[in-house]
Parts: structure tokens; C-alpha cells; sequence
């Protein structure tokens, strides 16, 4: 069968936790379907960059088609229209895919593959649902965007920032409820999600396509292990892991130094901001590794990882790593929620500062607590979270959305209340910016 797959982002290189999902499910599904690719270069690749993107993802798809976007990811333009979309109905994290032109092209292509599966990355891509009306199609969702929004919302200190943040998360919501009934089946990473996609709007048909980890690539490397050092591994221009870092190495990392001395903090990610690189060298026990080419050498140096996160949504990938390559980990229980993790068995769970500190400090003395948990997340990785059973789930959902499970006649009803025109996009941006569209 042939799977269009429509993405809002290009899914390579698979660094960071949405791209590790998105290349992987795109690469299982290639196992069983003839893939074509639609991906926006959200980022702003170059065109080297591009043709290197292109060619790893044509091992897997027949066609890969890059689009650029309306406006350029964070150009003058594209704040410009993010300030003017505070008053419209619809978040702009879903408007600022939308223009005329490629409205225009994502329904030539539809006519040019009848009959084909379609795959939305994303809910960011919702408004161009409506013009694939007749076409079976699933919906995957990284997170439960708007309990993300409300969360953020929630821990936001800046009143003007919360209220922001308060309107977001509503509209999402309205989007969620508007646009997931149209598909077939929603794709979610956990049961959790599932549930508070469900509050939202009940109803809908789910699947339950967990993240996973490359159980080969994120294997155990005993001999690397460095004692009394730790690390945090992840996206560094991603606002739940700068907060979680910073929260971290203010109010757990000096009383951990008190206990343990000589330990050592890696922080390994891409795109940190330079504030947080320049804050961060200010203690010399903190290493920072910027934009790893691999990151399994960092992982593996760690005695153990932590995972502070407080905010955010979905399942995070960096726990699922680090279990692979059978490492302790010491999360919050945010850091590891939707995972089939128990504290004590998988995983160390600490919610206050306090307790981060006792947690890891006694971890770190412990060899043998470390090694029995490294051991059994290492079982579990096998067995529950490699992308080879997820591929298999994703399949599994495949064949309910090839087989129709949308309940009937509810589709044209639901598309009404976000029917996409000129008209309607004009209210959330500028008439000459709708004009100016590419």
C-alpha cells in the first residue's frame, strides 16, 4: 500500500526525541508500505544539508519532497505573524504551516496518489485535513499538546507570559476536539495520553505506539564508566530541559558536591542556547558537550543519568536510551510518566530537591544498585521499547485505519467548525501575508 507520509519537520538526522520517533516509525513503516515523504524544512536546512537528508531518507521512501515554509523559522516574519496570531481563533504553532501555495500542492499530490494511507506527523499540520476529507489517515501525536500547554501554563512565574500560555492551551484544545475525529486513528506514545486526548474529546479510536530506542545502536558499555559523575542528556533548546538543568544545577547539584566529592555533572545536547553554555562553565566541575556527534560515548561515561524534568509531556526518549544501554537513571516521576517503569526496579523516583540529592547521592555509592537497575531497564528496552515493536504497533494501527474506523458521517460535521479558506486564514495573519504565502 502506498503511505503518504505529511511531516512538519524533516525527520533526519534522528537527534532529539521527535526526530528519533518520526525517522524510526518512518523507517518501520517502509518494512510493509511504499513511503512518500511531504516534510516541511522547518529549521531552515541548507540545501547541502538537504540533499544529505534526502538521500538517508530515500533508503526508506520512494519519493521525498521538501517544502519550505511560509515564513522562515524564527525570520523577522515569522514573529511578526506570531504576534499578530495572539488574537486568532487557532494557535499559531498550526497556522504558520498553512498558505495558499501549499495548500495547492498538498492537494495535487493527494490527486496524484488516490487511494493512498495517509500519515500526519502532527496535529501542527491540522489545516490541511480538511482537503484529504476522502482519504483513510492516522494522526500521531508526539505529546497531549494542550495538557503540555496548560502544564508550561501552570509553572509559568510571568503573568503576562501565564495568560499567553493559559491561551494556547485553549486553543489547542479546540483544536484537538475539532480536527482528532477526523482521522481514523489517533497515534499516541502512552496510555496517559491517551487518556487526556480522551477528556478532550471522547470518543476517538486510538493506538497506542510507544516511543522506543535502537536496543543495537544504545547497547551497554561497561568499561567507559567513569565513577562519581553523572549526566543529563537531551535537546538543549527545548524550554522543559533548560528549565530542568537549570532547576537541577541550582537547587540539587551543590548539595550533591557537598556529599560526594570530586563528582562530575555532563550536560550533552544540540543547540544550546549561549546563556546556558556561558552559565553553565562557570562551574568547573560541569562539562558541557555541545552537539554530539554520537552521544553514546557521554551516556556511557556516566556513572548515572538524571532526568529532572518537571514540565513537558509525551514519553521521553533519553530515559528509553539510557535504558538500553543499561544505565541507573534518577528521574521525577514526570521525567518518567507513560513509561511501564518501577521505582526501585527500573528506576530511582524523586519529586523534591531534597530527595534528588539523597537519591543520587546514594546511588552514586551504591555499585551494586546501580548495576541490579541497569540490568533490568536493559530486559525491559528488549522486551517493551525497541523500535522494532513499536513498528509493529504502528502497523497494527495501519490496518484499523485502512479498515475504516471512523464512525460515519461524523467526519463532514466536525470539519465544519475548522473549514480552511482564504477568508478563514486571513483572520489569523495579514491579508498580505496570506498574498505573500510560499
Amino acid at each position: 500500500m502506498k503511505l503518504l507520509w505529511f511531516s512538519h519537520f524533516v525527520p533526519y538526522p534522528p537527534r532529539g526525541g521527535a526526530y528519533q520517533r518520526s525517522f524510526n516509525l518512518l523507517r518501520a513503516a517502509s518494512r510493509w508500505h511504499e513511503v512518500r515523504l511531504v516534510a516541511f524544512n522547518r529549521h531552515g536546512h541548507s540545501r547541502s544539508d538537504l540533499s544529505e537528508c534526502a538521500a538517508e531518507l530515500g533508503k526508506y521512501c520512494a519519493a521525498v519532497n521538501f517544502w519550505e515554509m511560509p515564513s522562515r523559522w524564527k525570520s523577522a516574519r515569522w514573529w511578526t505573524r506570531l504576534a499578530l496570531s495572539a488574537a486568532a481563533s487557532l494557535p499559531y504553532s498550526s497556522s504558520c504551516f498553512w498558505s495558499p501555495r501549499r495548500e495547492a500542492e498538498w492537494k495535487e499530490i493527494l490527486q496524484q496518489h488516490p487511494g493512498a494511507l495517509l500519515h500526519f506527523d502532527s496535529i501542527d499540520l491540522a489545516l490541511f485535513a480538511e482537503g484529504a476529507a476522502r482519504f483513510r489517515k492516522v494522526l500521531n501525536h508526539h505529546n497531549c499538546e494542550s495538557a503540555m500547554a496548560e502544564r508550561r501554563a501552570d509553572r509559568e512565574p510571568n503573568r503576562v507570559k501565564k495568560l499567553y500560555l493559559k491561551s494556547q492551551a485553549g486553543k489547542l484544545a479546540r483544536l484537538e476536539r475539532a480536527i482528532c475525529p477526523l482521522f481514523d486513528v489517533n497515534l499516541v506514545v502512552s496510555e496517559l495520553d491517551a487518556q487526556l486526548l480522551d477528556r478532550k474529546c471522547s470518543g476517538l479510536h486510538f493506538h497506542v505506539v510507544e516511543n522506543g530506542t535502537d536496543v543495537r545502536y544504545f547497547s551497554p558499555q561497561p568499561g567507559l564508566e567513569e565513577p562519581n559523575t553523572l549526566i543529563f542528556a537531551g535537546s538543549l533548546d527545548w524550554y522543559p530541559n533548560i528549565s530542568a538543568i537549570r532547576s537541577f544545577v541550582e537547587t540539587v547539584w551543590p548539595s550533591v558536591k557537598l556529599r560526594v566529592p570530586g563528582v562530575r555533572l555532563y550536560v550533552a545536547g544540540r543547540n544550546a542556547p549561549g546563556s546556558l553554555i556561558r552559565w553553565l562553565k562557570q562551574d568547573t566541575a560541569i562539562t558541557v558537550a555541545l552537539n554530539p556527534e554520537d552521544i553514546r560515548p557521554w551516556i556511557a561515561r556516566a556513572a548515572l543519568v538524571v532526568c529532572p524534568i518537571q514540565d513537558g509531556g509525551g514519553t521521553r526518549l533519553k530515559i528509553l536510551d539510557a535504558m538500553a544501554m543499561g544505565k541507573a537513571v534518577v528521574s521525577t516521576s514526570i521525567g518518567c510518566e507513560g513509561l511501564a517503569v518501577e521505582h526501585g526496579e527500573h528506576v530511582l523516583i524523586a519529586d523534591t530537591p531534597e530527595a534528588f540529592v539523597k537519591t543520587v547521592s546514594e546511588a552514586l555509592k551504591n555499585e551494586d544498585l546501580r548495576r541490579r537497575l541497569g540490568t533490568s531497564r536493559r530486559a525491559l528496552a528488549e522486551a517493551k521499547y525497541s523500535w522494532g515493536v513499536a513498528g509493529g504497533h504502528l502497523q497494527e494501527a495501519y490496518k484499523c485505519a485502512s479498515n475504516g474506523r471512523c464512525p460515519a458521517g461524523q467526519a463532514p460535521a466536525i470539519a465544519s467548525a475548522v473549514r480552511v479558506s482564504g477568508r478563514r486564514i486571513s483572520s489569523l495573519t495579514s491579508d498580505k501575508m496570506v498574498r505573500d504565502g510560499t
